[in-house]
């Protein structure tokens, strides 16, 4: 018989530590002798620990809970509650002892400790890595079948816990449901985490290292819980520190190279926020390409390329002043390939045609672009500040081509469908023996550039008023596959012509209907022919935009309105003004083309009108496109969000997936929903002005993350839509890439594109979340701020 013997607590109460030991070390216990006769020492038989479990009648040994030592501890969790015996074995040399225990309830529930497994459910035996999922696994007593909220930090914090100087590192907060006493909760380490860990380092930190610390917490009753850190490999480490031979020497200071003596001094490091370094970082991602703004300061010279005895640098061009009297401006008569990418582009303001040179009618275009769009006296002349603002319209305005493809692929019984924009085929044949555009049968290579601006130009004016709203293109290419289904004789729509459909007042103008007609007439009347000079019926239409009849008869317009350019001179349709891809609509930057055709002094003029003397904010509410980092939410876009939030004097859990903790307007009191930890101030309920000074002390931070996310230029109703966007779903929505595509269009400059996003994210189509985004995207694309809903 065994004198080994267990001495500990039989009943434990789960999630409580408690101490098992034997008895006494005992000599029988360990051999007299070792094979070969010699003294054993006692330390090479140490007391080896084990629980085994019954199963089916048998006990199975546990794999996790084998240890060594004379005294040992066990915590036993919510699943052992359920087990048929628990048995701990304790083993030395040939004696074993055993102790049955039977594991009783806590008094009350809680969450016990947090552990890391691979997706697998397995221990990690090295860091993880970004892309592979990191499964926390929540240990809780006393909460089964409740849902448990666990959030993902990165650790910048000494020691160990949770501590408030993370709270900026918070990466994502999900939720697991308890099953017997475990709630497994998978998160992705995504690897725009490791961006937001190398951007936001710990006080004194010069670079993260090769690892990054993750922690999760999870939280109940006020207390919140917080597991050991992990480490995740650092992507981004390139820095290999080499051993040196010999120690160096303390007692001369180490050189500074010229790198670390253009750093920052302590005091700067003190000064810089987390936010600088964040945007720091995001400014190193995206290049993008800072606009010019001439000095105002600069001093005037007959020539601008000569420089100046203090700078010697011969590639730096000397500046004109900001208005060379139009010394330098393109004006009527000249004749340059700049002018007729200008004649392109601004063919909608007026209609126009693409010739090389500086007309009557290119004069009247840039008047009214002038009036119209800059908002700047008119002129009629081309200087630096058109060319920027040319450059702006094209910006905001493109056309997308792939709204043009042909219809034929809609069409199942066509097994020969073109490419997109036909097979370039009967070039010079015509359909009548009059041979005039009308019936030149030919397929053209692609849209015609004239056309897409000019419908550019179109959307741009409809989005001045509410009545009349651009819908969809109803068709755009059509080659002689679909003409032959259907059947169709028509070559207008072989990369000439667009038809639109349209909406008044929210309601489609559809079918075939005798009501459409005059609101047809009136689209055109206010619109087509007042801006676009679009010549009804093809009368005077000679190098013109047209439009199509509009009627209930044969080749009628009923429901649309049809535009072309297919009374243009044959010069004006050569093939190399057709267009079939995106990037060939505005082929690059018309500054930089002037630049490279050698109008450097015509870059830096601001004659015609310069608003470089306003306000950051009206200069964005003017149609000018300025850099976030200069735009804070506008007075409407305040009331905006507050509308939508709707003021809540007591805590309530929003309408998110998380159902985040919230007060008064849409403030955030903490992640996950309401569980008695918060303030007592809120617990007792808010008054509304308490509630208006932490609605503006919270916008401040989406006014931030705007301006650190976003790195392209915005207007002012663009920035302030994006701000209601992130305060109401998290400022670092577009960090953690959780609407991808909004972001990229966003940083592409595709605002319209971007603004379609907008729509996606409802949590799955939320009543509320739908309307707040089709008001969120009509701010963005018209700058109207409707919060009734």
């Amino acid at each position: 018989m065994s004198e080994l013997k267990i001495t500990g607590n039989p009943t434990p109460v789960v999630g409580k530590e408690e101490f098992y030991s034997v008895n006494q070390l005992l000599a029988n216990s360990i051999p007299t002798k070792n094979l070969d006769g010699s003294k054993p020492n006692p330390f090479e038989y140490p007391v080896e620990w084990s629980v085994h479990i019954l199963e089916n009648g048998k006990w199975r040994k546990t794999k996790e809970n084998d240890k060594k030592g004379i005294k040992v501890t066990y915590k036993f969790i919510q699943q052992s509650l359920e087990r048929k015996g628990i048995r701990i074995l304790a083993k030395r040399g040939d004696q074993v002892a055993r102790l049955d225990v039977k594991p009783h309830k806590a008094e009350s529930p809680k969450i016990d400790s947090i552990e890391f497994l691979d997706k697998n459910g397995k221990k990690p035996t090295k860091p993880f890595a970004y892309g592979q999922t990191l499964k926390a696994r929540v240990h809780c007593l006393h909460m089964e079948n409740r849902r448990v909220y666990a959030t993902l930090w990165e650790d910048d914090a000494a020691g160990a816990g949770h501590n408030k100087a993370n709270e900026k590192n918070k990466m994502k907060t999900l939720h697991g449901t308890v099953k017997g006493g475990i709630a497994d909760i998978d998160f992705v380490l995504e690897p725009d985490f490791a961006k937001i860990a190398n951007a936001i380092k710990a006080k004194g930190d010069s670079s993260e290292g090769k690892t990054h610390e993750y922690y999760v917490t999870a939280e109940i009753l006020n207390k919140k819980t917080a597991s050991k850190n992990t480490n995740v490999a650092n992507p981004d480490d390139k820095v290999t520190k080499a051993k040196p031979a010999t120690p160096p020497k303390p007692a001369a200071p180490k050189k500074q190279t010229p790198a670390q003596k253009k750093g920052p001094s302590k005091k700067q490091k003190k000064e810089k926020s987390i936010g600088d370094d964040v945007i720091d970082w995001w400014e190193g991602l995206f290049k993008v390409k800072p606009i010019i703004v001439p000095n105002p300061q600069a001093p005037t010279g007959n020539n601008p390329l000569k420089t100046g005895e203090a700078d010697k640098n011969p590639k730096e061009d000397k500046k004109e002043g900001p208005n060379c009297g139009e010394k330098f401006c393109i004006k009527k008569g000249d004749k340059s390939e700049l002018i007729r990418e200008i004649n392109i582009r601004l063919a909608g303001f007026g209609g126009n045609v693409p010739t090389d040179e500086f007309t009557d009618r290119t004069e009247k275009m840039i008047k009214q672009f002038q009036r119209d769009y800059m908002k700047v006296p008119e002129t009629g002349k081309v200087c630096g500040n058109v060319l920027k603002a040319v450059d702006e319209f094209c910006n905001k305005w493109v056309e997308k081509i792939s709204d043009y493809t042909c219809l034929c692929k809609n069409v199942h019984s066509i097994t020969n469908k073109c490419s997109g924009f036909g097979k370039g085929r009967y070039n010079g044949e015509y359909s009548s023996s009059s041979k005039i555009e009308r019936y030149h049968k030919y397929e053209r290579p692609g849209i015609h550039r004239a056309l897409l601006w000019g419908t550019s130009t179109l959307r741009f004016y409809l989005s001045k008023q509410d009545v009349y709203k651009y819908l969809w293109k109803t068709a755009g290419y059509r080659c002689w596959e679909h003409n032959n289904s259907v059947p169709r004789t028509s070559t207008n729509h072989m990369g000439k012509a667009v038809d639109i459909q349209f909406s008044k007042n929210g309601i489609t103008i559809g079918g075939k209907r005798e009501s459409n007609l005059p609101l047809l007439r009136d689209i055109n009347d206010k619109f087509y022919s007042k801006y676009l000079n679009a010549k009804y019926q093809w009368v005077n239409g000679k190098n013109n935009f047209s439009i199509e009849p509009i009627g209930l008869g044969t080749n009628q317009t009923y429901s649309w309105i049809h535009l072309d350019v297919r009374e243009f001179d044959n010069e004006y349709l050569d093939d190399k003004y057709f267009v079939k891809t995106q990037e060939k609509i505005t082929n690059g930057s018309i500054s930089e083309l002037a630049k490279k055709l050698g109008f450097l002094n015509t870059c830096m003029c601001n004659s015609g009108g310069n608003n470089s003397d306003t306000k950051p904010q009206e200069d964005a509410e003017n149609d000018k496109r300025i850099d976030p980092k200069k735009l804070k939410a506008s007075s409407k876009a305040k009331l905006f969000i507050k509308d939508w939030e709707a003021f809540k004097p007591n805590l309530y859990n929003d309408d998110s997936e998380d159902h985040h903790c919230t007060i008064g307007y849409g403030h955030l009191v903490h992640s996950g929903p309401c569980n008695g930890s918060e303030p007592q101030e809120f617990k007792n309920g808010i008054s509304k002005e308490r509630g208006l000074q932490l609605f503006d002390l919270r916008i401040a931070d989406f006014e931030k993350a705007v301006q650190r996310d976003i790195t392209v230029p915005l207007y002012q109703y663009e920035f302030d839509a994006l701000v209601s966007f992130l305060f109401n779903c998290g400022e670092n929505f577009f960090v953690l890439k959780k609407a991808p595509k909004l972001y990229k269009h966003l940083l592409n400059k595709e605002y319209d594109d971007a603004a379609k996003e907008f729509l996606d994210v409802t949590s799955g189509g939320l009543g509320g979340l739908v309307k707040r985004r089709k008001a969120e995207n009509n701010m963005f694309l018209n700058n109207i701020y409707d919060s009734n809903h």
